[in-house]
């Protein structure tokens, strides 16, 4: 069975570098992760690309359509995979996902949150496979995001304990 890295090498991710500097001017100082023993929490990342392009910004439903929305959720996970080699080192150092917190941009009574959260989730699935990549998800409607973006994910996720040299 592939790993995680060959698996998303053989899907063709293009997946960013986020060690110079993790996220930039666009927002301020933060802290991109925080690992507590073999626990990491990611903090949130949006479709957008490392020189501030966004996919599809707007509100799903209203400016962007459900496929559009699981478009920009999965490419959100394409970054995520980033900031995990960033945190942990690599794909493979992964020992399961836990929890996605998707935050869905839509009006009022939008009541299809989970299919646009399917895009990050669904590419976590074909990255990680069933047993690494299944997560404990929870998809919340936001009236809005920072730059408008339509959707933003918070991952936390065990990992293989740290090693010394």
């Amino acid at each position: 069975m592939a790993s995680a890295e060959q698996k998303a090498e053989e899907l063709g991710l293009s997946i960013p570098d986020y060690s110079d500097p993790p996220f930039g001017a666009r927002y301020g100082r933060m802290k991109p992760f925080h690992r507590i023993g073999n626990l990491v929490e990611l903090a949130g990342l949006t479709p957008e690309s490392r020189a501030g392009q966004r996919l599809h910004p707007g509100a799903i439903g209203v400016d962007v359509t459900i496929e559009e929305g699981y478009a920009a959720a999965r490419l959100t996970a394409v970054h995520t995979l980033g900031m995990i080699r960033y945190a942990v080192g690599s794909l493979d150092n992964v020992v399961s996902l836990s929890r996605a917190l998707c935050f869905v941009v839509c009006p009022p009574g939008f009541e299809d949150l989970h299919l646009v959260a399917n895009g990050a989730t669904d590419l976590f699935l074909d990255v990680f496979g069933e047993e690494i990549g299944s997560v404990g998800r929870a998809s919340i409607g936001a009236t809005s995001l920072s730059r408008n973006n339509c959707f933003e994910l918070w991952l936390s996720l065990e990992c293989h304990p740290e090693t010394s040299l």
